[in-house]
């Protein structure tokens, strides 16, 4: 190390210049001294420098016990420093303590001030209010006394008028004296005001009383009247000058129409109408002006005269014999009375409720005021109305009349209908109450009536002997196209009757029962049409029945009487066609045709004697050609030929099916019987027993034969279930 000093001086440099280095770890809560050491003396040529590193060292502990001393007087003066901080602190809140202490009081002393003022303030606003009041209320006592003293010489001096503008003041005073009627000054002074009413309400009626006589007619002034009435208005006396004035004017009409009298019978309702109007007139004339135009009295008067009348006209129906007649041209008056008087006194209806026009103000319509007594009679208008339909379906009956051809109906269902919406008519401007809904049942049961008195029975019965059996397929036709014209009538006249009938009553109106009674006609017109083409077919299959199909020796072309059988479906269903009016009736005719005619074909073959095999297949080709025919019908006299229906086809498909499963079944030999037996099982699954003897007399099987042969078919037939039972 001595040889080189130039190689270890910059060691040491560098780890002179090195020492914030050490003295970081030096400080490190990790400090190693080896590491330390390796740091400060890397290479052995290091250690020649130790002294000087100690000496370094020594300084860094001087340096740091240094800062430690510096750093203890720090922290002793700034816990001196915290502590004087401390002291200061609590002087200043102990300050502020007591300044917050000292405002509270004065704040408690303020509130104090305060309270006591506004006590004293509250005290003398009520006193100002209870002063003001107490001056009010002196002031209107003295009003009331005066008014009092006044009313009293009004009443001396009958200055009906003068009283009766002071009237309304002198009771808006007493009600504000009302909660001081314990003060007996008070009490005396309403006791005396209240009687002083009284007295003119008195004095008022009997000025009243005096300015008519006893006819009723006007002796006084009109305008003292008038006066005095004033003066009873909205007291019990003002009902006692209504009630008198209308009974000394209504006390003629009681005595002209008394009841039992003639004039008072129904046939002169009119002229207890044209009373009123006189006495009205009168009224407007001579005796308004004596009474306030508030009272209405020429309305009063007419509500007490439709009451009378009301129970003088309820009295004469329940002990007379009532005219049909009479009761609704008495009934047509007094709707027409009752409409009018609304009219006049202005009384319309506003959102179902009856009110002034003028005002608006509630009102009571005079609308069933008097008609009312009517309703519990409208049965008799109702069993009239019954009997004139009765009379009607039974003289359609017994004279069918002329058909109208402008509408393809019969002639009598236009004039039934026809006075049923006069019969309604006349009901609706009677009633649309219980008598409406009644009058809708008579319209059903007359209907129904008709459908089977008149319909039914117009019906032609057609047969083979029939002079112009088209003529009489018209005729059934015709009665079906009127029985739907009905139908379609009372769907619209239930509909009618329904808007006009009271809302509780329309669940009552129903034509269900007349439009079944309708169907059912419609379908006896049909069967009838078909059994018309039936008869026109019958000399057609009486042929086929008598022809000699055993001895047919060879198949030719399609027989006769198929052609007979078309000819006659063409032409009845070229009137059909033509003569329906509905559609769906043609599709049922056409649907009932074909499983007619299909069965008269069945039971033609059947009724035959025998056939022979060569026969059967001549039916056979008989069968298909007939089949030909009855798929045209739908298109028969139709504007384009058209596949027949899906449902009509396989109507004509299930019935002449079953005819050629029968000929198939005599195709086949009777021997042996095993062969017949099993093609038959094949045609008719069912095995039908009466079909299969059928089948065996046709071949000409005796029916002493038949038993053998129906051993066989069960013996099939067990063996048969057995097979299935197997499976």
């Amino acid at each position: 190390m001595g040889d080189n000093p130039d190689k270890t001086k910059p060691a040491y440099k560098r780890e002179d210049s090195s020492g914030s280095s050490a003295a970081g770890h030096l400080d490190s809560t990790g400090f190693s001294m080896a590491k330390h050491i390796d740091r400060l003396f890397p290479s052995a040529s290091s250690l020649d420098n130790v002294d000087v590193a100690a000496a370094n060292t020594g300084h860094r502990l001087h340096a740091v016990k240094q800062e430690i001393r510096r750093q203890l007087r720090a922290q002793s003066d700034s816990h001196q420093q915290q502590t004087q901080s401390i002291e200061a602190t609590k002087a200043a809140i102990g300050e502020l303590y007591t300044r917050i202490s000292e405002m509270k009081a004065k704040a408690q002393t303020s509130e104090r001030m305060v309270f006591d003022i506004t006590q004293d303030i509250k005290a003398l606003d009520f006193a100002k209010r209870n002063l003001s009041q107490a001056t009010a209320t002196m002031r209107r006592l003295q009003l009331l006394v005066s008014g009092v003293g006044q009313l009293r010489q009004f009443k001396e001096q009958k200055k009906y008028g003068e009283a009766a503008r002071l009237l309304p003041a002198i009771a808006g005073l007493r009600e504000g004296f009302a909660e001081h009627m314990g003060v007996r000054a008070i009490a005396r002074l309403d006791d005396e005001a209240a009687g002083l009413q009284r007295s003119l309400g008195s004095m008022a009626f009997q000025e009243v009383q005096r300015g008519f006589d006893a006819q009723g007619l006007l002796v006084g002034d009109a305008e003292l009247m008038h006066q005095a009435c004033l003066c009873c208005a909205g007291t019990e006396e003002q009902t006692r000058v209504k009630d008198l004035y209308c009974e000394l004017q209504l006390r003629a009409y009681v005595a002209i129409f008394q009841i039992g009298d003639d004039v008072s019978q129904l046939e002169n309702v009119s002229r207890r109408y044209a009373w009123l109007r006189r006495i009205l007139r009168n009224y407007a004339e001579e005796h308004a002006p004596a009474f306030p135009d508030a009272w209405r009295m020429g309305e009063e008067l007419s509500r007490r005269f439709a009451h009378t009348t009301r129970d003088h006209l309820s009295e004469t129906m329940a002990t007379r014999d009532i005219d049909v007649g009479h009761l609704t041209a008495a009934l047509a008056d007094t709707l027409a009375f009752e409409a009018q008087c609304d009219k006049k006194f202005g009384i319309v209806q506003r959102n179902g409720a009856a009110v002034y026009e003028s005002s608006g103000a509630p009102a009571e319509s005079f609308v069933g005021s008097v008609s009312c007594a009517f309703e519990p009679y409208m049965a008799v208008f109702i069993s009239g109305e019954q009997a004139k339909f009765e009379a009607l379906v039974r003289r359609f009956r017994s004279e069918p009349g002329d058909d109208d051809p402008s509408l393809n109906v019969l002639a009598s269902s236009t004039d039934l209908l026809y006075q049923f919406r006069e019969s309604l008519r006349q009901c609706a401007a009677l009633s649309t109450g219980q008598a409406m809904a009644d009058l809708a049942q008579v319209f059903g049961q007359s209907l129904s009536n008709y459908a089977r008195s008149v319909l039914v029975h117009a019906l032609p019965r057609i047969s083979s002997t029939t002079a112009a059996p088209l003529d009489a397929l018209r005729r059934a036709c015709l009665v079906a196209n009127t029985a739907d014209y009905c139908a379609s009538a009372a769907a619209q006249l239930e509909q009618k009757i329904i808007e006009k009938v009271d809302g509780p009553l329309r669940e009552q109106v129903t034509f269900a029962a007349s439009r079944e009674a309708l169907l059912s006609a419609i379908n006896s017109s049909i069967g009838a049409l078909v059994g018309g083409v039936d008869a026109m077919c019958a000399p057609a299959l009486a042929a086929l029945t008598d022809a000699p199909w055993h001895d047919v020796q060879t198949v030719g072309d399609q027989s006769e009487y198929v052609l007979l059988i078309a000819s006659a479906i063409e032409a009845a269903t070229s009137v059909a066609r033509v003569s329906l009016s509905g559609p769906r009736y043609f599709r049922s005719y056409c649907d009932k045709l074909a499983s007619r005619i299909s069965e008269r074909y069945m039971t033609a073959i059947v009724q035959c004697k025998r056939i022979s095999e060569i026969g059967a297949e001549q039916l056979l080709l008989d069968a298909q050609a007939l089949k030909s025919v009855l798929l045209r019908v739908p298109s028969i006299g139709a504007d384009d030929d058209s596949q027949p229906p899906p449902t009509y086809a396989r109507i004509v498909a299930q019935g002449v099916g079953r005819i050629e499963a029968l000929l198939k079944a005599i195709l086949v030999p009777t021997d042996p019987a095993d062969a017949l037996v099993g093609r038959f099982l094949l045609l008719f699954p069912a095995a039908p027993r009466d079909v299969f003897r059928h089948v065996l007399s046709l071949k000409g099987v005796k029916p002493a034969d038949h038993p053998a042969y129906l051993r066989v078919l069960q013996a099939h037939q067990r063996q048969t279930q057995l097979d299935k039972q197997s499976e």
